[in-house]
Formats: C-alpha cells, sequence, structure tokens
C-alpha cells in the first residue's frame, strides 16, 4: 500500500473507531484495563496529532509534546475533536514523499514509516473501541498480517532486553504469513520461512494480528509447543 491507499484505510479505520467509541463512553475498554472508550478516543485522537505534527514538520528531531492539543474532557466534544484530528492528519500522510528523511523513534527514519504506522495503530484501536462496544467487525487479513510483520520487523526489531528464552512460529492460514521469531546473537531476529520453533502458532491474518498485541488469547487456536516461550513473545510485542 502507498501513502495514498493507506490514509485512506485510515480515514475509513479511524472513523469506525470514532463510531464505536462514541457508542458508550463510558464502556470499559476489555483490552485496555482501566481504560473507558472516551479514555481511548481521547488518546487515539492524541495520537493523530502528534503524527500530524511530526509528518507536517519533517524534522529530523523529536516533537515538542508539550504543543500537542489536548482532547476535551466532554465526550461529544472528544468525539468532535478525534474526528477534525484524523481529517487534519488523513491529507497529511497521502501527501508525504516516502524517501524523505524525518524522525521515527525506531526503523528506517524516513516519511514511508508514518502512513503505516498510523494506519496499523488505528486498526488495533479500531478493534478495541468495537469490543468495548460488543460489535467486532474483522480485520482485512492481509491488513493483519502486515501489522504482524510491522510489529517484528520494524518496531521490535533488534530488541536487547526482556528477550524470550526460545523461539516462535508464527504461520498464517489465510495467507502467505509466516515468521520465525528468535533470538540471535542477544536480539530479536525474524525470519520468513517455514521452520520448528519451540512454539507454534497457525491462524488467520486476524487471529495472529490480535494475539501478537495481547488483544486475545491463545485459547481456541492451533497451538503447539511452548505456551511460556509464547507468552514471553506476546508480552514483548505487546
Amino acid at each position: 500500500m502507498d501513502a495514498v491507499d493507506r490514509s485512506a484505510a485510515l480515514e475509513a479505520e479511524g472513523h469506525r473507531l470514532i463510531t464505536a467509541a462514541m457508542v458508550d463512553p463510558e464502556a470499559a475498554v476489555p483490552t485496555c484495563p482501566g481504560w473507558t472508550a472516551g479514555d481511548l478516543l481521547g488518546h487515539v485522537a492524541g495520537v493523530w496529532e502528534f503524527l500530524r505534527q511530526v509528518v507536517s514538520s519533517a524534522s529530523l528531531d523529536p516533537p515538542d509534546f508539550g504543543t500537542l492539543a489536548l482532547p476535551p474532557d466532554d465526550p461529544d466534544d472528544r468525539a468532535g475533536f478525534a474526528a477534525e484530528r484524523l481529517d487534519l492528519l488523513v491529507p497529511v500522510l497521502a501527501a508525504v514523499d516516502p524517501s524523505r528523511p524525518v524522525w521515527t523513534w525506531v526503523g528506517e527514519r524516513t516519511m514511508a514509516f508514518w502512513p503505516r504506522r498510523a494506519h496499523l495503530e488505528t486498526v488495533v484501536h479500531r478493534v478495541d473501541a468495537e469490543l468495548a462496544a460488543d460489535d467486532r467487525t474483522p480485520v482485512d487479513p492481509a491488513v493483519a498480517i502486515d501489522g504482524v510483520e510491522e510489529l517484528f520487523t520494524v518496531l521490535r526489531a533488534g530488541r536487547r532486553d526482556g528477550l524470550p528464552s526460545g523461539s516462535f512460529h508464527l504461520h498464517q492460514t489465510d495467507g502467505d504469513g509466516e515468521f520465525m521469531l528468535d533470538v540471535i546473537d542477544g536480539e530479536v531476529a525474524v525470519s520468513r520461512e517455514h521452520a520448528k520453533g519451540d512454539a507454534a502458532l497457525r491462524a488467520g491474518g486476524e487471529d495472529l494480528l490480535l494475539v501478537v498485541w495481547g488483544r486475545r488469547s491463545l485459547d481456541g487456536l492451533e497451538f503447539f509447543g511452548d505456551r511460556e516461550v509464547a507468552g514471553q513473545w506476546i508480552a514483548l510485542a505487546s
């Protein structure tokens, strides 16, 4: 997906998220303990504002968090604030030059990082909001496995602390996503291959995404091997 496609997908996912969060802003979010749907909406609105400032500035330095607009307390006003933040962000992301250098906290440190990060972050939180509203819609398998890949090859790549004690194989059953997660030379290493791990999970892309982001358990899925090792990878990821 290019920046334009990512931005269009972000827009659709974002408005779904807002709608779900406003079903009952006081509803507990089961996948974000301690948060209500209104809290989740405020968090995501803040993320969208942060992303807009980072991309708009095209700076190589981290943003000044003190300049970020804060979401209002009233739920109705918060929904409007979130929609405004999203509507401001979408065209900014759609217009990026993917090769242009920009600050990121990890990865390739070019503009290509941000449309993907914004889209996939919003997908996961859209699931959170819909779980709070008890009205789930599926995540496209290709988008879901992209989220798994980003998590381990970008966000956690090269991690050297709190490392798992074994390997974890992930196999997508509704697409061609396949990953071997291992610790090599003291850091996280990811290969795209079919191999035997200390733990293994076969599932559709959506379930793989939700498991590694800590949004669902392994219960009911085709799992093999050491659950403790799998739990260590999930804890590292989420």
